[in-house]
């Protein structure tokens, strides 16, 4: 599903305007959509107190639109102007049709009048702000947001809930706590990213008199992902095909003390089609892997040797893509030099997930040097070293971060975590599915292992991370249904692939593939 920027959505409103939909009409479809979904939830109607929070612009104009059908509908509506007088001629005509069955106050002037009304609102719309809202929330909109938030009644947000950044899904203090979205025309980054996702509540997508071909053609630099638009990312499969076909991964991963992390990464990769997995490990750690692994070939090697390094040359030359870092630790610091120079001037791709990532943040310079194509798999901590900020502060941009580490170093970044992003250097995807019983150390290890395993297959970058971060979050909403949250493991995830591999295409789909 398309994604619109604020850009991106005043465009698509511009081209229905031009198409002859005057923007009347769609503030009319707007807030007739939003009525509806408010209806749904709050039947029947008659007699029933709503509130609409309503701001200066035309956000406030589809808060007016809505109160007229409400009213004819039998609700007693009141509207809250909490910016003063409408600014806009759309919204001041909106604001003369109300009828006089609506009680317009001021926030500013009837404080009392206005806290008394939302108390007593059995459903409270938020439609101070739209999707140009930028900063923080201060005055009487962060004052009456907030109170509406401790109320126990239904609140509807009319397109993003106000507080909420519309492109970097950034949320302020006291940004209003939806239990419906009503998004207009499509769905906003806001709506599909963290931390602005989690204000959301259900996100209800509502046409406006758009017409859908436009919507269709319009442009949008950002994807939530879904089966339709992952089909197109499958590695083809053949008949005939034998395991040289499917392509060859090395994992270099697993130190002595941390084997689990290759296991986990190795099982990913082999539930994902590679035709051979090639593992190079700590010496020490072998007989641990090897009878978790019996699919795998490996590379053993021993640091106290002099000749390691040639040992793993052979490995890297035979690979068709490489994944390196699970579970390293203090092993990355040998491995990395090698491997990152093998991959300086070569065209396979490579994957760069855990320590070496955190290599990679000791050593800023070192992905610049890397010219193979690239996909780095940070979790929030990562990025924060990676960028020299804090965990916190990557959580709070988690959206224009990974698009901007992605954009500076030229690699796909899907930076981990709920909703997580996957970026590259022209296109954005949000990953959908998941839950938060992957929060468990070990259940990145497994996605490292499957998007290797498409790299390694010859998909590209960013369609294999994308299809990659789909079908392991896949997997962990099986994991969930069987198990529960708290219950499921890391190591669920790899037994479950053959289940979301079965769920993730339609019968004919999975023939056309040849699943």
């Amino acid at each position: 599903m398309k994604i619109f920027t604020k850009q991106e959505i005043r465009a698509l409103e511009d081209t229905g305007a031009q198409a002859g939909i005057p923007l009347s009409q769609m503030m009319e479809q707007a807030g007739r959509a939003l009525a509806s979904a408010i209806e749904d939830r709050l039947r029947p109607l008659k007699g029933r107190a709503i509130a609409l929070l309503c701001g200066s612009g035309n956000n406030g104009g589809d808060g007016f639109v809505c109160a007229r059908v409400l009213a004819e509908k039998g609700a007693r509506c009141t509207v809250l102007l909490t910016q003063g007088e409408p600014q806009t001629d759309l919204a001041r005509a909106a604001f003369i049709q109300m009828p006089k069955t609506v009680t317009p106050l001021c926030t500013q002037h009837q404080r009392q009048e206005s806290e008394e009304a939302l108390s007593a609102a059995a459903c409270v719309v938020d439609c101070i702000f739209g999707f140009g809202f930028h900063g923080t929330l201060s005055g009487d909109p962060a004052h009456f947001l907030a109170l509406c938030n401790s109320l126990p009644c239904l609140r509807v947000a009319a397109d993003l809930p106000s507080g909420t950044e519309c492109d970097s899904a950034k949320a302020s203090e006291n940004t209003f706590q939806a239990h419906v979205t009503v998004a207009f025309s499509g769905k906003k980054p806001a709506h599909v990213s963290y931390p602005a996702r989690a204000f959301c509540g259900d996100v209800l997508v509502a046409p406006v008199g758009i017409p859908p071909h436009l919507t269709e053609a319009a442009p949008a630099s950002l994807l939530e992902l879904d089966t339709a638009s992952l089909l197109p990312f499958l590695p083809p499969k053949g008949a005939q095909a034998n395991k040289g076909d499917f392509g060859r991964l090395l994992l270099v991963c697993g130190s002595f003390g941390m084997a689990g992390a290759c296991i986990m990464a190795a099982r990913g990769a082999l539930r994902c089609g590679v035709g051979l997995l090639h593992i190079a490990i700590d010496a020490r750690a072998y007989p641990i892997v090897a009878s978790a692994v019996p699919e795998a070939i490996f590379t053993l090697l021993d640091f106290s040797s002099p000749t390691w390094r040639e040992e793993l040359t052979p490995a890297l030359e035979a690979c068709t893509a490489c994944a390196i870092g699970s579970g390293l630790g203090a092993s990355a610091d040998f491995l990395c030099p090698p491997v990152f120079s093998y991959f300086a001037h070569q065209p396979k791709p490579l994957l760069l997930d855990a320590d070496a990532l955190n290599y990679c943040a000791r050593h800023p310079d070192t992905l610049n040097q890397l010219n193979a194509p690239l996909v780095t798999t940070p979790h929030p901590g990562e990025m924060a070293r990676l960028l020299g900020l804090t965990a916190s502060q990557v959580q709070q941009e988690r959206l224009p971060l990974a698009q901007r580490f992605a954009a500076q170093t030229g690699a796909v970044t899907v930076l981990k975590g709920a909703g997580t992003i996957i970026a590259g250097e022209s296109q954005t995807a949000l990953n959908p599915t998941g839950n938060w019983g992957m929060a468990k150390g070990g259940s990145g290890d497994v996605l490292a292992g499957i998007i290797g395993a498409f790299l390694a297959q010859g998909v590209p970058p960013f369609a294999a991370a994308a299809l990659g971060a789909y079908l392991h979050g896949l997997a962990g909403d099986l994991c969930r249904e069987r198990f529960t949250a708290p219950a499921m493991l890391p190591t669920d995830l790899p037994e479950m692939l053959p289940y979301a591999w079965k769920k993730l295409l339609p019968p004919c789909a999975k023939s056309a593939a040849g699943i």
